[in-house]
């Protein structure tokens, strides 16, 4: 009796335990809320565009003259520097020596300069030409003309290893802050590396880089209010001063991965500068931007709407 009742009882427990795995698990998780939600433009007809944040400048980036060895160091990420202080140096010890030896070479043929000149005032000064030869008065002559030659020749043999001396101490062309730093002491300096070395810029005030899908550039005016959202918190948002704009469409180069976009696609960069007081922005860093425009359904007849 007990085994007849038995299955029937296990059957109906296992049903129900079914019935409420199944509730359970069709229970959605609670969503967490929103913290910032994304940027809204602020106009009635905008243009949007995103942004990268660099330098006044545009991003210096500082190289090298010449390949060598990096002798020294004097910066690291974040120093302010004014202009002329120097970046790094490089090993400038075979120049060095290069000018020693153009140094050296230049008062050798200057001591020569010295004897050929008092050689031939010696023969100037004798009343009877007959006593030295044509030939010998020639070549003491033109052994002073060989020395005036070589002392040119050295003079810019030391001027040329005064320069590269000086050159292997790259300097900051303007004031600005390091913004990356790829080279160290003991690494070659390659002119032939596509990294950079050093990226360099004045970044008080900020520039932002927007780039404006060709399909919006006709809506475009550089007189119009514009704003920048950051992205992950949209309460951060900054007025835009017009800078420039770049009269020639380029390829668009940052892609986002969207499935509509097109590989062929071309942009028109804009300059925008604003405030570089609000820490919570660097360099390199991208924004979402919206600038005020003409309806998208404005129509033209001959060039006139």
């Amino acid at each position: 009796m007990l085994i007849r009742l038995g299955l029937p009882i296990a059957s109906g427990i296992g049903i129900v335990i079914a019935i409420c795995a199944i509730i359970l698990g069709a229970q959605k998780a609670p969503l967490r809320p929103i913290l910032f939600p994304p940027s809204v433009s602020p106009y009635e007809h905008t243009i949007a565009g995103s942004g990268v944040v660099e330098a006044s400048t545009n991003n210096i980036y500082i190289g090298t003259p010449f390949n060598e060895i990096v002798w020294e160091v004097f910066v690291k990420v974040g120093d302010t520097l004014k202009k002329g202080d120097p970046v790094f140096q490089l090993d400038s010890r075979t120049y060095e020596a290069q000018l020693v030896e153009a140094i050296a070479a230049k008062q050798r043929a200057q001591v020569e300069l010295e004897n050929a000149i008092t050689e031939l005032s010696l023969y100037d000064a004798l009343k009877d030409k007959r006593a030295v030869s044509l030939n010998t008065y020639n070549q003491v002559f033109f052994k002073k003309q060989t020395a005036l030659a070589q002392i040119e020749v050295q003079e810019a043999r030391i001027k040329t290893a005064q320069t590269f001396i000086d050159r292997s101490f790259i300097r900051a062309p303007c004031d600005g802050k390091i913004l990356q730093r790829n080279i160290f002491k003991g690494e070659a300096a390659n002119l032939f590396v596509n990294e950079s070395l050093i990226i360099f810029g004045p970044v008080c005030p900020y520039h932002l880089r927007v780039n404006i899908d060709e399909d919006d550039a006709w809506r475009f005016r550089p007189d119009t209010p514009a704003k920048a959202f950051v992205r992950g918190n949209s309460s951060l948002s900054f007025p835009l001063k017009w800078v420039r704009t770049e009269p020639m469409m380029i390829p668009k180069k940052n892609l986002t991965g969207d499935n509509a976009e097109r590989v062929d696609s071309r942009v028109l960069v804009v300059i925008y500068e604003f405030d570089c007081s609000n820490p919570s922005v660097y360099a390199g860093q991208v924004m979402d931007v919206y600038i005020e425009s003409i309806p998208a359904n404005t129509r033209y007849t001959n060039g006139k709407n």
